[in-house]
């Protein structure tokens, strides 16, 4: 009985030992990982990328102690998005099939078009930024999607109108942007987001202009790219 409680002590100091290191080594991982934000290293897409998968993997404890310190989550999700569009930028301007999605909250409030199950179909009636929004995206190659739940933007990517989707361009709030960035990052989608002007639950906006100097970003990116080789 002695040498049991003995082995089971052993395995007990094994398992501390395990799990104080692990606790060390993440805290290490997260300091480096606001070392990164902090310094402006984030300007380096490789420890962007690096940066964003430890802030990925310790999200919800990260995100509940942000709370208790500043009661709002904003500029936390807005620096995950940033650190992902920055790792992102060179993939993304290399895809071929891209799609925009876009949230139902940016349509005027008494919208009349249908909705489908590929998201509320715009008839371009000028209330709204969609009308200008989709004039943008089919002048360089996207389709735009207008979603009103996660659950349709899987729908959207098995559809056959989708398929081979390798680029997702999100806009939305940056909560909403970072969550769908974290649902696509098991896929082979790359994904990279624009952020609304401000939040709301209906008329609300993206500035037009520096969406269509995005655009054109990835087209000289890509451009650059396909020189070199």
């Amino acid at each position: 009985m002695a040498e049991l409680h003995s082995l089971i002590s052993a395995i007990y100091q094994q398992i501390g030992f395990l799990i104080v290191i692990c606790l060390i080594l993440s805290i290490i991982l997260l300091l480096l990982a606001f070392s990164i934000v902090r310094t402006g290293l984030k300007k380096n897409r490789f420890l962007s990328s690096y940066a964003s998968n430890i802030l990925d993997f310790f999200y919800k404890p990260l995100l509940s102690v942000y709370l208790f310190l500043y009661k709002s989550p904003d500029k936390f999700h807005k620096i995950m998005v940033n650190l992902k569009n920055y790792a992102h930028y060179k993939k993304f301007a290399g895809t071929k099939q891209r799609i925009v999605l876009a949230p139902h909250c940016m349509r005027f409030i008494e919208c009349k078009a249908q909705t489908t199950r590929l998201g509320i179909q715009c008839t371009s009636c000028g209330k709204c930024d969609f009308t200008k929004l989709k004039k943008i995206s089919e002048q360089h190659g996207y389709k735009l999607y207008i979603v009103t739940g996660s659950s349709l933007v899987r729908h959207i990517l098995q559809h056959p109108d989708a398929k081979g989707t390798d680029g997702v361009l999100a806009i939305g709030c940056n909560y909403e942007i970072n969550k769908g960035m974290r649902e696509l990052k098991r896929t082979k989608i790359t994904t990279y987001g624009i952020p609304l002007l401000s939040a709301g639950c209906y008329n609300t906006h993206i500035d037009l202009e520096e969406f269509e100097r995005q655009l054109l970003s990835f087209e000289e990116a890509a451009k650059k790219r396909e020189s070199r080789n």
